[in-house]
């Protein structure tokens, strides 16, 4: 399944382009993954599926799944409600849990070789893009292996190295020629690369730690963040005792610093920087986690000098109260105050920012730099000022976060073949897309509340002696729970104007008041207040309201051959049952795909609330016996309302139809089953079957 299949085209006005209406999730994620789709996977048991969605868009799926600044939970409107749904938590589980693909080498259509230079999130998404669009591509990696910061900076506790390693080996095997230990400027330069490349990508990142000019700075025991971190990860590095480390910042990296200085043995950890509390650059549960494992922090006051006795060795620092970081104007430029005061400490670590390498060699190959070293480059071409050669990621576009700097590859990639095939190009208008606002207060206000599961972390006092993972991560039981938090943004009811009535019998019926007339009068169904649970549908009696997504109908559509494979062993019994929950473990898939009687037909629908009186007596047309909507007693998760009320009715009112024309009504039941008669489905199967048997031998062949 493609990752957009979810995608829905917004009418285009005048001449204005039709772009791609995207679920608000899936617009605030940088590479715009279809999130919306991949949970729903996982709600539903598909945990292959929802990986195959993530890999379609994410070269670095496994890294996204555990390290991810998840902006597309900033964007969730079920934070509007209660809590954004675990969006990277789900990733994650859905990378562990699902049946990882053999990588499928890529097509070559075009001759125009390309080189990517860096083989960090940026350098490894224009690559494996390029691939895709059928050019031969080579990556150049200065390193021992690709991942670039995330390689050699990430922490083994945030993200074990197998999980990059996987990632970067499905890149490979599409084709990408790898190179390790390849630098640019000591074993290759841009003109040599020129004579055998069409075009040129530099991703080269910022691999280099800012130092701090304040006095003591040059003293012994004064580290770098970026070394220290690489140190600590693939050298085993390990403080002599009684060290206690200092570390200076307040970002991500400082956060990375502080914890891994704990894990290599310090006998303290504090931190000091120049922002407020809430200010911190840091993200919040980075900055928690940190707190937790016995950091501490002394957040608005910046390092004034490190102190040191008379042999040279570091004593402590000094600090100043800082009043604000920025001018009106949102530059750097800090304030202080007359405060002061001294924290004691022997070590000291600077992480207040990342650099690029010395590019003055590039000059040499055309490539002009600005006054203060940086690479030029024009932000629409994404070009440097040699043709031919492109720019991206945190070279040109400052530090940020790996999914950020994917997109950027994916847009090079992008201007790469519109230049090979000589056609203008602008990576401002690249892959535009529309999305919709926020959730109505009147609709928040109606939508359940569900409690957001944690990510389960392994105790602070055990997690910070060791460099395992610290997250444990969601269990299936979790993953199922906290995936019905999602939504369904705007996957739900959509009336066909043609054929609609407006007799307002959806307005009376939908618990959320997406139905709505306006002080004008007029009609609609404000589809993105919706919440897909489907109620509106079965109840039209034009039937002029059908779902956005085609889920439901698809569901259905296995009704036929469900029931043609249940013939012939006895009484032919339907199922209808939900997707979700218990319906959704791997018990009970195993079950409906290997354990169940052959004359008993499972049809998993996304809640049997969706199954309408149509369905139940298409399948006694169909050659069943007998048919059975198991529900569930609504469990905490399930975000539909009056589920049970409406199946029951459907149930009772397909049997008073069938017994109208000489069908015995016993022949539809309605179950809310338990978690556990769920898990123990067999004994419900037998039940139901054992009572079709009986009403079908009442009477002969009188019932049908």
């Amino acid at each position: 399944m493609n990752g957009k299949n979810n995608e829905v085209q917004v009418p285009a006005k005048g001449n204005a382009p039709a772009f791609p209406e995207y679920p608000p999730c899936q617009a605030g994620c940088p590479i715009n993954t279809d999130v919306q789709e991949y949970v729903r996977q996982i709600a539903t048991g598909d945990y292959g599926k929802a990986l195959e969605v993530i890999l379609e868009v994410n070269p670095l799926s496994a890294v996204c799944g555990m390290i991810c600044a998840h902006p597309c939970e900033n964007e969730c409107r079920r934070k509007d409600v209660d809590e954004a749904v675990s969006i990277r938590a789900l990733k994650r589980f859905a990378v562990e849990n699902g049946d990882w693909p053999e990588a499928g080498k890529l097509e070559v259509s075009r001759s125009e070789k390309v080189a990517v230079v860096g083989g960090g999130p940026a350098g490894l998404m224009a690559a494996r893009e390029l691939a895709r669009l059928g050019f031969p591509v080579t990556i150049l990696e200065r390193t021992a292996e690709c991942g670039g910061a995330v390689a050699n900076f990430i922490p083994l506790y945030r993200l074990p190295m197998e999980w990059l390693r996987k990632d970067v080996s499905l890149v490979a095997g599409s084709g990408v020629e790898i190179r390790t230990g390849a630098e640019l400027g000591r074993d290759f330069t841009v003109d040599e690369l020129a004579a055998e490349y069409k075009a040129i990508v530099l991703a080269l990142g910022l691999p280099i730690s800012r130092g701090l000019p304040i006095p003591g700075a040059e003293a012994e025991d004064v580290m770098l963040a970026l070394p220290f971190l690489n140190n600590a990860k693939f050298h085993g590095y390990k403080f002599a005792p009684g060290r206690r480390v200092i570390v200076i910042g307040g970002g991500n990296v400082a956060m990375d610093v502080a914890r891994t200085a704990l894990r290599c043995g310090a006998l303290d950890v504090q931190l000091a920087c120049l922002e407020c509390r809430e200010e911190m650059p840091a993200f919040e549960w980075e900055i928690e986690e940190a707190i937790d494992e016995g950091v501490r922090m002394y957040p608005a006051w910046g390092p004034k000098s490190i102190q040191l006795d008379r042999s040279g060795r570091i004593t402590g620092l000094e600090l100043q109260e800082c009043l604000c970081v920025f001018d009106e104007q949102k530059r750097f430029s800090p304030k202080f105050s007359d405060s002061v005061r001294f924290i004691d400490g022997n070590t000291v670590i600077l992480a207040i920012g990342q650099a690029n390498d010395d590019l003055s060699y590039l000059a040499e190959s055309g490539l002009q730099l600005n006054a203060r070293g940086q690479l030029l480059h024009n932000q629409r071409t994404m070009q440097t000022t040699r043709a031919g050669v492109f720019a991206c990621g945190e070279l040109v576009a400052g530090p940020g976060s790996a999914v950020k700097a994917m997109s950027d590859g994916r847009k090079v990639a992008l201007a790469v073949k519109a230049y090979l095939d000589n056609v203008p190009f602008d990576a401002g208008l690249a892959e535009q897309f529309t999305t919709f606002d926020a959730l109505s207060p009147s609709t928040i206000e109606k939508v359940k509340r569900i409690a957001r599961l944690p990510v389960p972390l392994l105790d602070h006092e055990v997690r910070k002696t060791h460099f395992g993972h610290a997250e444990t991560g969601y269990d299936e039981r979790m993953a199922l729970c906290e995936s019905r938090r999602c939504l369904d943004c705007a996957a739900g009811a959509q009336v066909q104007d043609e054929i609609c009535a407006v007799c307002l019998t959806c307005l009376r019926t939908c618990p959320y008041d997406v139905p709505h007339i306006d002080a004008d009068g007029v009609f609609t169904i404000r589809n993105e207040e919706c919440q897909a649970c489907g109620l509106c549908v079965g109840i039209c009696p034009a039937r002029a309201i059908r779902f956005r997504n085609q889920y439901v109908e698809l569901a259905l559509s296995r009704l036929g051959a469900a029931v043609e494979q249940a013939k012939g062993n006895g009484p032919a019994a339907v199922v209808f049952c939900c997707s979700y929950g218990a319906f959704a473990e791997r018990d009970f898939l195993k079950y409906v795909n290997n354990g169940k009687p052959q004359n008993l037909a499972v049809v998993r629908v996304p809640c049997v609330a969706k199954v309408e009186v149509q369905n139940i007596l298409e399948a006694f047309d169909l050659g069943a016996d007998g048919v059975l909507l198991a529900g569930c007693q609504q469990e905490e998760e399930c975000t539909y309302m009056e589920v049970a009320g409406w199946a029951g009715k459907r149930a009772a009112r397909a049997s008073e139809i069938l017994a109208q024309i000489g069908i015995a009504g016993e022949r539809v039941r309605y179950r809310e089953l338990t978690v556990d008669q769920v898990r123990d489905f067999s004994g419900v199967a037998a039940e139901f079957l054992s009572e079709i048997n009986d009403v079908s031998n009442v009477g002969g062949g009188e019932n049908k």
